[in-house]
C-alpha cells in the first residue's frame, strides 16, 4: 500500500512538472535517538534503551502544484524485551494543493498556519492557527492576501449530534514586514477554536510573533485553554537567540499547565560547528507540585553541505522525577 502511494506521488510529480516552470524540491531524512533514558525517583534509579526514530520528508513546489509527504518509523524495545521496528501510522503527514488559476488553490490535507502563531523553540505553530482543511480552497485575490476555507474529514450534514467540521480564516502580509490574520476552526461546534495572530519582520535579523487563541492547545507541554503566545527570533553574525512563551487561562484545572516558556541560544563557533543551549519551564499554578524544568546543551557539526551530526545532554527535572538522556542525530538534507 505504501509502495503504491509512493509510485502514485512520483507519477503525479512527473506529470505536473511538464506544466510548471519555477520548481523547488526539498528532501530531509533525520535519524535520531536519546540512546539511554535514566529516570531518578525517590524509590531508586532505572535506565532503558531509548530506541531510534527516523523521519523522512519531501516537498515539491511549483507555480501550480505543491505536494508534501512525511513518513516516520521507530525502533523500540517493548515491555517483554522484544524489539519492534515500524509504526502504526507510517505516513505521518501529507498534503496536496493545485492551482488551476492563480486566484484559486484547491487543497487536500493542506495546512496553512497564520503567521504569528509560530513558536520557534517548539519549532511548530499553534494548531488552532491552521486555516487549512482536509478538503479546502485558498483564494489569493490580492498580493499578500490568503483566504482559506474548508471541511475536515469525516464531516456530516444533517446527522443528529454530528456538527460539520468547518474551518476558515485569512492572513494578510504587508510589505514583507508585517503579517496578521485570524483563524476559525471547527466553528460549528461547541469545541470551536478562534485565533488572532501577528508577526513583525521589519528589522533585519529580528522576528516578533504574538497572538491569542480561544480554546487552544499545545499537546507537547500539556497546555490548554485560552492562550496568549509570544515569540522572538534574533540572529546577528554568529549569534542566535530564540524564545517563546505561552500563558493559558480557563483550561482544565486539574490536568493542564498554565505557563510554558523556552529559550535557545546558539553560537556558530566555526563554519561547521555550532553550540546550543536550550532551556524550558512549565508550571500548573493550580498545583504547586506540578512543574518541570528542562536543560539541553548540544552541538551540531556539519560534515558537508548535506550531512549534519548533532549530540547533547537532555536533563528534565520535576518534583517527583528527574530524567537524563543523550540525544544524538544524523540528518541528510537537500
Amino acid at each position: 500500500m505504501i509502495k503504491s502511494k509512493k509510485i502514485m506521488i512520483a507519477t503525479v510529480l512527473c506529470a505536473f512538472s511538464a506544466f510548471s516552470f519555477a520548481q523547488e524540491v526539498s528532501f530531509e531524512n533525520k535519524l535520531s535517538s536519546e540512546l539511554v533514558s535514566i529516570k531518578i525517583t525517590d524509590d531508586g534509579n532505572e535506565s532503558e534503551f531509548a530506541g531510534f526514530e527516523n523521519e523522512t520528508s519531501a516537498e515539491y513546489s511549483s507555480d501550480n502544484l505543491d505536494i508534501g509527504l512525511t513518513v516516520k518509523f521507530a525502533i523500540a524495545k517493548e515491555d517483554d524485551d522484544a524489539l519492534s521496528i515500524g509504526a502504526e501510522n507510517f505516513v505521518d503527514d501529507y498534503f496536496i494543493e493545485f492551482r488551476p488559476i492563480n486566484l484559486l488553490g484547491i487543497g487536500f490535507h493542506k495546512g496553512y498556519s497564520v503567521a504569528g502563531s509560530y513558536l520557534p523553540c517548539l519549532d511548530g505553530e499553534i494548531e488552532a492557527s491552521n486555516i487549512g482543511s482536509d478538503l479546502g480552497v485558498f483564494l489569493r485575490p490580492l498580493d499578500g492576501l490568503v483566504i482559506g476555507a474548508g471541511l475536515d474529514f469525516i464531516t456530516y450534514f444533517g446527522r443528529d449530534g454530528k456538527e460539520p467540521l468547518v474551518n476558515f480564516g485569512a492572513e494578510y502580509s504587508l510589505a514583507e514586514m508585517l503579517a496578521f490574520g485570524a483563524s476559525f476552526r471547527n466553528i460549528a461546534s461547541d469545541d470551536r477554536s478562534i485565533g488572532a495572530y501577528a508577526s513583525f519582520t521589519g528589522l533585519e535579523g529580528v522576528t516578533l510573533n504574538a497572538g491569542f487563541t480561544y480554546n487552544g492547545e499545545i499537546e507537547d507541554f500539556s497546555i490548554s485553554g485560552n492562550l496568549i503566545n509570544a515569540g522572538i527570533i534574533f540572529a546577528k553574525d554568529a549569534f542566535g537567540l530564540a524564545a517563546d512563551a505561552v500563558f493559558a487561562a480557563g483550561g482544565d484545572k486539574d490536568e493542564a499547565n498554565e505557563l510554558y516558556f523556552a529559550a535557545n541560544v546558539s553560537y556558530q563557533i566555526t563554519e561547521a560547528l555550532t553550540a546550543n543551549l536550550y532551556a524550558s519551564y512549565t508550571k500548573d499554578f493550580d498545583n504547586d507540585d506540578v512543574w518541570a524544568t528542562a536543560i539541553n546543551p548540544s552541538v551540531d557539526f556539519a560534515l558537508n553541505d548535506n550531512n549534519t551530526l548533532g549530540t547533547g545532554v537532555f536533563v528534565n527535572i520535576m518534583k517527583s522525577e528527574k530524567s537524563i538522556s543523550f540525544p544524538l542525530y544524523w540528518k541528510y538534507a537537500l
